[in-house]
């Protein structure tokens, strides 16, 4: 209504209404109006953008889920601290989660809140995996520990969102796209703790990954068929896939910001994207697989550091004139080593076992000339971790550095003996070991596989090493050799040729999946018997050796799951055999040292002692030699109640059935079955001509070079 028609209406005031003009309260009603508008859109206005309104809804969204999550890091989290520092990183993430609640609540957005939720809630449900299985697996975890599984996923959700609320409108996508492949992996690996937990009833630990770092493709192809179904390897991919999508497909309202922003406004976001980064990377650092790959590649590195304090120690020698001279006075003789590989004395007959796994060993353990040690335990149930003990001055008892320690190698040729290394285990690739770098000190060395780096050939059975001791000069008294077995490393199957297959006797049976690994796992216990009866006919008879000694790294749990993971740690897992034999002359020169066997025989030992115990059988005892670590010296300090395995985390003295109560009546009874045994036979002494050769129709493995420090020149 114009301001003209207002004034005529003022001037028609009292004036008797003309037809087809408006009454005089009409006017007025409509002069009120423009002067008071209606004030009920106002007042619905009010209630749709109060502050107050969308501001307790940030309070709730914050404050409800903090407080859960705090409680479930109390609920969780072993005693010991509230670890503020990780709670305020929490709160944080909260206050942002609820902030975002609240700007979709203002602006009537309820479906994308309700989408918000969901993700959150599912998100949240797989950073209490590892909290819930910490509880079932008997590992601690402390409230930061907790508050890093919670919030891990969370801060990848809302470091995403941060970016794609800064970025132009095509470019959200590429974020959201983002966002759930890093939630893919995430479930991935939570996938991994719920399959892990599965077939372990463990928590991943730096045991699977140390052990993943040292095996290649065949073998872990091997692990997944005797473990892993492939119809579950699918349906987890199937199920990870899924999850991802819905991930995707759920999170599309949270990622389309509804109004533009100023530009203070988006630096102050993009501000809060770089401090989510932060936070982001501190969460995924408190979560277990990031302190366990951490601590993984800790060792490794000490394992590579190693390998190069080897590689430059070639070139180092010890240069006090008065301890070269003592070392090499020790007194000359040929020493043979043989390192077998997860054999458990649990499957062998010679110890008891009912299966007749082992006839030349029961036959040796008769002879006078070899010592049978019925309580020999492995440091570690993994290959590198017993090795570079066995066979370094570091042990479980000492505090020495693996980069400091010297090995057998190191001192042997230190004492001025000629070295071999024969090995049919890898050298070089991707998992490479310090074993390999301990070998390759050696002036001789027959790396046999020659697939190293790729493969395990199973053609390369271990009998093929045997020929390769006919390499070493026999008129040379000053001798040290090595014998790296295969052994019976998972695929048993693989490890023995058909010639030895003897179990199951009756192959019509149906058998269980448990009785399979027993029977093939038996079949390579024989075949690495056959292997250590030939390796001692050349021993003894062709270079006249006046000591072998015989262990395995570690043992086996065969089950229907077999294997010596250490997160599945059982006693049998480091149950070895070991032995020792000595010629007539060695025991007439050096009658302390075979008296200490003899009486020794039925004491514990653990085979990280074996780099001390094996120089004092030389006689190589001038320098980096510990008396009380030489199970063979009057000055052997160690007993039941004070040897340790698993890197000193467990006593042996709690393998209650082997060393409980019954020990001294089931040593007298495992003592008396030997010399039974011996007085049946009519003849302690081994008889050779009963040990027949088997002619095993694998193709023969072509002629290896000798790699040894004496060929370069």
């Amino acid at each position: 209504m114009t301001r003209k028609k207002i004034k005529a209406g003022k001037a028609s005031a009292g004036k008797k209404d003309l037809p087809g003009k408006k009454p005089a309260d009409e006017i007025k009603k409509e002069i009120n109006e423009i002067k008071e508008p209606d004030k009920e859109p106002v007042k619905k206005m009010e209630k749709r953008e109060s502050p107050g309104h969308w501001k307790r809804w940030w309070a709730i969204a914050t404050l409800v889920p903090f407080t859960i999550a705090f409680f479930l890091s109390w609920y969780f989290g072993a005693p010991g601290g509230y670890a503020f520092a990780s709670q305020i990183k929490v709160f944080l993430l909260f206050l942002q989660v609820g902030f975002v609640t609240a700007y979709f609540i203002r602006h009537d957005l309820k479906k994308a809140a309700l989408h918000l939720w969901l993700t959150i809630a599912f998100l949240w449900a797989l950073g209490l995996i590892v909290p819930f299985l910490s509880t079932q697996t008997n590992v601690l975890l402390d409230m930061s520990d907790i508050s890093g599984e919670l919030s891990t996923p969370l801060y990848l959700f809302i470091s995403c969102l941060t970016a794609a609320w800064i970025l132009p409108g095509k470019w959200r996508t590429i974020a959201r796209i983002i966002c759930a492949l890093l939630i893919v992996v995430y479930v991935l690996i939570q996938f991994t703790y719920i399959g892990y937990y599965f077939i372990t009833h463990s928590l991943i630990s730096i045991n699977m990954l140390l052990a993943l770092a040292q095996t290649n493709l065949a073998e872990t192809m091997e692990y997944i068929q005797v473990n892993i179904p492939y119809a579950g390897i699918a349906v987890g991919v199937t199920a990870v896939l899924l999850l991802g999508w819905l991930i995707y497909h759920n999170s599309r309202f949270s990622f389309d910001r509804v109004e533009s922003v100023s530009r203070k406004t988006w630096f102050a976001m993009l501000g809060l994207f770089i401090v989510n980064l932060g936070l982001c990377g501190l969460s995924i650092g408190g979560t277990r697989i990031a302190q366990v790959y951490a601590e993984t590649y800790e060792t490794l590195q000490s394992f590579h550091d190693f390998q190069k304090i080897v590689e430059a120690r070639r070139n180092m020698r010890i240069k006090d004139p008065e301890i070269i001279e003592k070392l090499k006075a020790a007194p000359d003789g040929v020493y043979v080593l043989v390192i077998g590989e997860s054999l458990t004395r649990d499957h062998m007959n010679v110890y008891g076992y009912e299966r007749d796994t082992t006839p030349f060993q029961s036959q040796a353990a008769i002879d006078p000339h070899y010592v049978f040690f019925n309580h020999a335990y492995s440091c570690y149930t993994q290959t590198v971790q017993v090795l570079t003990e066995a066979l370094t001055e570091k042990n479980q008892y000492n505090d020495m550095a693996l980069a400091n320690a010297y090995s057998i190698i190191d001192m042997a040729r230190e004492a001025g003996f000629h070295t071999t290394w024969i090995s049919n285990q890898s050298r070089f690739g991707i998992w490479d070991t310090p074993i390999g770098a301990i070998g390759s000190a050696c002036d001789d060395q027959y790396w046999i596989n020659q697939y190293v780096g790729t493969d395990v050939i199973t053609k390369d059975y271990d009998t093929v090493l045997v020929p390769y001791l006919k390499k070493v000069d026999p008129n040379n008294r000053r001798q040290l050799i090595v014998i790296h077995l295969m052994g019976s490393h998972v695929s048993y199957w693989d490890r023995y040729p058909s010639e030895f297959y003897h179990w199951s006797e009756d192959q019509g049976k149906v058998r269980s999946t448990s009785e399979i690994m027993n029977d093939e796992y038996d079949n390579s216990v024989l075949f690495n018997d056959y292997v250590m009866g030939s390796i001692m006919n050349s021993a003894t008879n062709y270079l006249h050796a006046d000591s072998v000694m015989y262990f395995s790294d570690h043992g086996e749990q065969v089950t229907e799951r077999p294997g010596h993971n250490a997160d599945q740690f059982d006693f049998t897992m480091v149950h070895i055999p070991f032995w020792v034999y000595t010629s007539p002359q060695y025991e007439r020169e050096r009658p302390e040292e075979f008296r200490m066997m003899l009486e020794r025989r039925n004491m514990p030992f653990t085979n990280d002692m074996l780099y001390d115990t094996f120089l004092g059988i030389m006689g190589i005892k001038a320098a980096h030699y510990d008396p009380t670590d030489d199970f063979f010296s009057p000055k052997y300090d160690k007993d039941v109640t004070t040897l340790m395995t698993m890197y000193g985390n467990i006593m042996i003295r709690n393998d209650v059935e082997q060393l409980g109560s019954d020990k001294a009546a089931n040593d007298a009874a495992w003592n008396q079955g030997l010399q039974d045994r011996a007085r049946a036979s009519g003849s302690d002494e081994f008889d050779w001509s009963r040990f027949k050769p088997v002619k095993i129709s694998a193709k023969p493995m072509p002629e290896v070079e000798n790699e040894g420090l004496s060929q370069a020149s």
